[in-house]
């Protein structure tokens, strides 16, 4: 009867193992760089001293556990992973990671500014660099949290707001309406799969 127990109970551990992997898996989002993936010297704008890549990014969420994806010739562009004062002087030669495959995929595993700029020193200096602030981690089911409130409007009973995003970063529910469509099957697939694993486990169990 110990052993039996025993084998329900690492059965349950498996399970549970399997959910948490599925709500992570399906709350995550892939990015693409500019909006378009394309990692290139963006096209003359009327102002020559704002970079297209961080308008877009103003104007997107991003949160650990989401990636960008950048999409470029190989042996004709890079993508260089860079500090602020490498990112503002548009310096390669210090980068903290290169990434030359024409296919880059960058996940963002904390919080905070991440500065990426051309591996062609002539491009990064007509305006192929991007800034992305990452802010926390992403609910479960996808759902950011709720902004705090404007300042004079909180209730002397309220509970404590959370705080608000970075400076310059506008909040707009741009990465839902961006996703991939094809992601969402995917999803629903792994879910899928997992409910049938957990099905599959509890009538053995009974």
């Amino acid at each position: 009867m110990a052993h039996g127990r025993v084998q329900r109970m690492q059965c349950w551990v498996v399970v549970a193992c399997v959910v948490a992997s599925v709500s992570t898996t399906a709350s995550a989002f892939v990015f693409k760089a500019g909006g378009t993936g394309e990692w290139r010297v963006p096209d003359q704008q009327a102002n020559p001293n704002v970079s297209a890549y961080n308008q877009w990014a103003e104007h997107t969420r991003f949160r650990v556990g989401d990636a960008i994806a950048f999409s470029y010739q190989p042996g004709n562009d890079s993508v260089l992973l860079v500090d602020k004062s490498s990112y503002d002087a548009c310096d390669t030669n210090t980068p903290i990671d290169t990434f030359a495959d024409g296919n880059t995929v960058f996940t963002f595993t904390r919080s905070g500014p991440y500065y990426f700029i051309s591996g062609n020193k002539d491009n990064c200096n007509r305006n192929e660099k991007l800034i992305v602030v990452v802010m926390g981690e992403r609910a479960a089911n996808g759902t950011a949290p709720a902004l705090a409130p404007s300042a004079g409007t909180t209730s002397p009973n309220s509970p404590p707001s959370p705080p608000p995003p970075p400076s310059g970063i506008e909040i707009s529910p741009t990465p839902e309406q961006s996703i991939n469509a094809a992601a969402r099957p995917r999803a629903a697939g792994i879910a899928g799969a997992a409910g049938l694993a957990i099905g599959t486990l509890f009538y053995a169990l009974v």
